[in-house]
């Protein structure tokens, strides 16, 4: 019989230290694919809840945000994560209430123990002056070798200060931008323009959701670096690997638009009149494109493009 005078816990409360206990939590991986090489660049570790009491990571990591345990359920995510892809550079979402309890930057924490770059994703969805009372959290982790990436960019509230402020190495474009390319003439420019400015800042660019070929090819035309989404592989575990789609019969052509190889995510400033190319025609832009030619998908013996780093 229980005692009456403990009050019993809130049932999410036990949920939460259930998971955390029993590391109930799966990870699966998305790759980021180099849309020059048609490669794999790197994966994006998603977490999902293993759990009956959570439909998903937005509840569980509301959970963890309510009971103050956001930095020990993300680091566990990242132990998982890195265990379980151990020899591909990583994109790792963090929380910014991980950042008020300080997780990220123990000595032991496995994002300095990983032998590929790590890339910690920060939401752009949260407002700014959060970020300001973690910098110096973030300008530590950076001065460790750990890449910083601004996340959906065009989302939430929507400040190009994030890229000015945290000096990203990677920009990840909202879906909501990507699904406007190939109907809006408007949209596409502002795309190619925020590409511009992202790459003359030392920034690449990943366009996600990419869930079409009109939309593969509307992202490659602006200029973007990278790209993400269900059209080149769903979230899988194991790592899944990138089958590059076709458009009647015939692979996606990639619309070279860069001097220099991304091989070292912007390591040198791109020719603006390049990046730009014949970006006043009108959307579609594959009517800009070369002429589709009939390719296999190359394989992927090393499906990443290394960058050369803090090892």
């Amino acid at each position: 019989m229980s005692d009456p005078k403990v009050a019993p816990l809130p049932r999410n409360t036990m949920a939460i230290r259930r998971v955390l206990e029993k590391r109930q939590v799966k990870v699966a991986f998305q790759p980021v694919v180099d849309l020059r090489t048609k490669k794999v660049f790197a994966y994006e570790a998603l977490a999902r809840p293993a759990s009956q009491d959570f439909d998903g990571p937005l509840a569980l990591f509301g959970a963890a945000v309510q009971h103050a345990c956001t930095g020990e359920l993300g680091r566990m995510v990242r132990e998982i994560a890195i265990a379980e892809c151990p020899s591909y550079p990583l994109f790792l979402n963090v929380h910014p209430a991980e950042l008020n309890e300080k997780w990220v930057v123990q000595p032991n924490d496995p994002i300095f123990e990983h032998a590929e770059d790590v890339y910690l994703e920060i939401t752009e969805g949260v407002p700014l002056s959060h970020f300001r009372l973690c910098q110096s959290i973030l300008n530590e982790v950076r001065g460790r070798g750990v890449h910083l990436v601004v996340d959906d960019l065009g989302a939430g509230y929507s400040n190009l200060k994030y890229i000015a402020d945290l000096h990203p190495r990677v920009v990840k474009l909202d879906r909501g931008l990507i699904e406007g390319l190939v109907r809006d003439t408007r949209m596409f420019k502002l795309v190619s323009a925020i590409v511009v400015m992202c790459t003359d800042l030392d920034a690449a660019v990943v366009a996600e959701g990419i869930e079409t070929v009109d939309e593969l090819e509307a992202v490659i035309a602006a200029g973007a670096h990278f790209g993400q989404g269900y059209l080149l592989a769903r979230p899988a575990n194991p790592p899944p690997p990138v089958v590059w789609p076709k458009k009647g019969g015939d692979s996606v052509a990639p619309r070279i638009l860069h001097r220099e190889p991304i091989n070292s995510l912007i390591p040198h400033p791109i020719d603006r009149n390049v990046l730009i190319g014949d970006r006043r025609s009108p959307v579609p832009p594959s009517a800009t494109a070369p002429a589709p030619r009939r390719a296999t998908v190359p394989p992927l013996s090393r499906p990443y493009t290394k960058i050369p780093g803090r090892r």
